[in-house]
């Protein structure tokens, strides 16, 4: 089940993507290409070590915990900065550095991927970690 949901959170922005009048007239060997690595993907996933991904889920929570209770006493400053210590922590941890292994694949058969991303923030004002 966690495998799964971990996999849905990796296409999500295959799903965006999929808006977009390009992605619907790939033809036939394109799409098959798409799904090849989508299971290519699905099966790296299915490799990383359970109890790794455990530890990290259980550290996401209580960091988003904390980041929540910063941001409802009003201390943005200290709820970015937490946020932005687990941006540190997350690219240094072995299960994530093996998920972004695993989606690599995947965003060298989507070259539209990074159009599904590329509207996120038009404006160039940063976004906060309270204002989601």
């Amino acid at each position: 089940m966690r495998n799964l949901l971990i996999t849905m959170l990796l296409l999500l922005p295959i799903a965006a993507a999929a808006e977009n009048d390009a992605f619907k007239n790939m033809d036939k060997a394109q799409m098959q290409q798409v799904m090849q690595k989508m299971k290519a993907m699905q099966d790296c996933v299915k490799n990383i070590d359970k109890t790794d991904m455990q530890a990290f889920q259980a550290q996401a929570k209580q960091m988003s915990a904390e980041v929540e209770r910063l941001c409802a006493a009003g201390k943005r400053d200290e709820a970015m900065a937490r946020a932005m210590d687990f941006g540190k922590d997350v690219s240094a941890n072995k299960a994530m550095q093996q998920m972004k292994q695993c989606g690599e694949g995947i965003t060298e058969a989507l070259p539209l991927l990074p159009d599904a991303t590329q509207d996120q923030n038009q404006t160039g004002s940063s976004r906060h970690v309270c204002d989601h």
